[in-house]
């Protein structure tokens, strides 16, 4: 029943690249008045080609996908997912789809700000909602899987949820308290599921200090990644040594940091391959490769044919 209702949402919005930021920050506006958003997203093979795909962002997110199956991942972890799972998001660390497979491969998020559920006028208890977003083990699942215990009350308040999200017939302050009662619903199961017990209250400032280093960082790679940046000058900005850099950075991407900034500087000359008259070796040296023949090498390893052969195919400059 879930998954036929949130098939019927009214509008199938494409995920679009170009609703992230600089910093990798996918930026969504809500109503400042009652902050929380049901979509429905489908993902094109090209977006899905795109190996800097990944986003992040402060609002708190739980999918549901719909149609098709495939891997997800967040930060360092990389999981399977098929319709009905519940996925709770780690916001803070880039995530988003590996692989999506199926003639429809749709994903609807339940967003919204944190808080809608706990701000400093809410009494303490109101905190523990938040626990499975703030006060979750990294080494737990995040997906609530059709076979567990918890899925069929989480998938009931979804769907009541759902009737009041859609409920166009109502005032609008009684559907937005529909959602809300909902939703605090779904995120007392998940914490029941989770076995959380913690207070994040700290934690949810501790992210966003995060959030503050993540977008800091990442604006600041996009505008500068043809430059020589060492590990240490990525740390200094963020004033942390560079071990605890390099263990910030892989949780937070799933990935190393010259591995990111190597795959920044092919996707920007993927760009300019498909949409200049540049020469290759032009482009190498422009996106920061001194050697053409190592970006030959890793430009085929990233996406499978040459630089040379990109070319040709997009028919415009030899």
């Amino acid at each position: 029943m879930l998954l036929d209702l949130l098939a019927e949402l009214p509008v199938v919005e494409p995920y679009r690249d170009s609703d992230v930021d600089r910093s990798r920050n996918y930026q969504l506006a809500l109503d400042p008045k009652f902050p929380f958003q049901i979509r429905l997203l489908s993902y094109s093979a090209a977006v899905l080609s795109n190996p800097l795909r990944f986003n992040w962002h402060e609002r708190l997110e739980i999918l549901v996908p719909v149609a098709g199956h495939g891997s997800f991942r967040m930060g360092e972890r990389e999981f399977d997912f098929v319709p009905g799972d519940i996925i709770v998001v780690d916001n803070l660390k880039l995530h988003g789809p590996v692989s999506y497979r199926g003639p429809k491969r749709l994903l609807a998020t339940i967003t919204f700000l944190p808080d809608l559920i706990s701000n400093p006028l809410s009494y303490p208890c109101d905190s523990t909602y938040l626990s499975p977003f703030y006060s979750r083990s990294s080494q737990l699942d995040p997906r609530v899987r059709t076979t567990d215990k918890a899925s069929a009350d989480i998938c009931a308040a979804i769907v009541n949820m759902l009737h009041s999200y859609l409920d166009e017939a109502a005032a609008v302050e009684l559907r937005r308290a529909g959602c809300k009662v909902y939703l605090l619903q779904v995120l007392h199961c998940l914490s029941l599921h989770f076995g959380m017990t913690g207070r994040p209250a700290g934690d949810y400032e501790s992210n966003r200090r995060e959030s503050f280093q993540f977008g800091r960082l990442y604006e600041y790679l996009q505008e500068n990644y043809a430059d020589r940046i060492t590990v240490s000058r990525a740390a200094s900005m963020l004033a942390l040594s560079d071990y605890q850099f390099m263990k910030f950075f892989r949780r937070a991407t799933g990935m190393t940091f010259v591995t990111y900034l190597t795959r920044l500087r092919l996707a920007h000359a993927h760009r300019l391959l498909a949409e200049t008259d540049l020469s290759i070796a032009d482009i190498a040296a422009e996106v920061g490769f001194s050697d053409q023949s190592y970006f030959d090498r890793r430009f085929r390893q990233q996406y499978g044919h040459s630089p040379r052969d990109l070319r040709a195919s997009a028919g415009s400059f030899k």
